[in-house]
């Protein structure tokens, strides 16, 4: 574990405030002064010192997610982001001084108040009769909303996981369209495997304002999986004993090998629930013809949808996103992803 310097991680703080109001046209006169967040002893001290960043995700100049470790205790910090008082398996924390210091100095988010405001708070300084510091609540108030939650015994496989479940908790940015029942099911994509699903990617779109963003990072959870069958197949007739996956790498690396994407997600919607592909084909406006097998009619409008979205091409630009319901889209291709994982990992 590497230690913080307090007096580091404050000069850090207040440098960058002197530069964003000096960038604003409200350069400090005190600017490079001493100055500090006050932060209690003992407990919140220690966090500043002794918390390492050991993972963070950055959705914007002023939406961050990170994680400190330290001893037997994870801290998951937000900035930006509403939340309420619980996350599943994690406790609400009051942020205190020294953890502030920390996030503030290791995720630098942008202060969303003006240079002026800025100046008129960190313009007081060491010079200043009586000066013991700023308080937590003058720093805070600065900066977009900062959550911090505590957990114990998390690995560090879990943390993507834990991600997605802070981001779909957050009430403003990613509950712009989605409704409740697409939220709930998106929430069941938090109980697959870590390693399995890219959950850093889901992460993004929730705060994307294009709806298809979801749907394309569901899209790739099924995409990860392209090689499966292909590879399984292969596995058997040479009666393999090794991970699919890390076959279909190694067929990749020596032999340039990728499996045809149609046909392969075609392969993968036969572990599909029928009512899912249903629900995916009313969203999209339209219904299976007489006589049509399901599979094959669902496999081909989805990835019309996928290129659709993906590429620029007068025959794709004829699809009009308008026609789409996205909530409802969006949940089908959230349930595929867990009846797919399902199949190919419970076996």
């Amino acid at each position: 574990m590497v230690s913080r310097s307090k007096i580091d991680a404050n000069k850090t703080v207040f440098s960058d405030l002197d530069a964003y109001c000096s960038a604003n046209g409200e350069p400090l006169s005190n600017a490079g002064q001493a100055r500090w967040i006050v932060s209690a002893k003992g407990r919140d001290q220690h966090r500043l010192v002794k918390a390492d960043l050991t993972s963070f995700v950055s959705l914007g100049a002023t939406l961050k997610i990170a994680r400190f470790d330290l001893e037997e205790e994870s801290l998951f910090c937000t900035v930006g982001l509403e939340l309420p008082d619980e996350i599943s398996g994690l406790l609400d924390e009051e942020v205190g001084g020294g953890i502030l210091t920390a996030i503030l100095s290791e995720l630098k988010p942008i202060p969303i108040v003006s240079a002026l405001c800025v100046k008129n708070i960190t313009g007081v300084g060491v010079d200043t009769p009586g000066y013991v510091g700023h308080e937590v609540l003058e720093i805070s108030q600065l900066y977009p909303v900062v959550r911090v939650f505590s957990g114990a015994d998390i690995s560090a496989e879990e943390t993507p996981r834990i991600y997605f479940l802070i981001c779909l908790a957050d009430s403003v940015r990613s509950g712009t369209w989605m409704d409740k029942q697409l939220r709930a099911n998106l929430e069941l994509i938090a109980e697959l495997s870590p390693i399995a699903i890219p959950y850093r990617i889901l992460c993004r779109s929730l705060f994307d304002t294009d709806p298809g963003a979801v749907f394309l990072a569901l899209y790739r959870c099924l995409e990860a999986l392209y090689a499966y069958s292909h590879t399984s197949e292969l596995m058997k007739k040479l009666d393999m004993d090794m991970e699919w996956n890390k076959v279909a790498q190694v067929l990749e690396e020596t032999l340039a090998w990728r499996p045809r994407e149609e046909p392969s997600l075609g392969m993968l919607l036969h572990m599909a629930v029928a009512e899912d592909l249903k629900l995916m084909l009313s969203s999209l406006g339209t219904t299976l013809p007489v006589k049509a097998d399901l599979v094959s009619y669902a496999t081909k409008q989805m990835y019309q949808l996928r290129n659709s979205l993906v590429h620029y091409r007068s025959f794709d630009q004829a699809f009009d996103p308008d026609t789409v319901n996205w909530n409802r889209l969006c949940e089908a291709t959230a349930l595929m992803v867990l009846h797919v994982y399902a199949s190919v990992f419970g076996e």
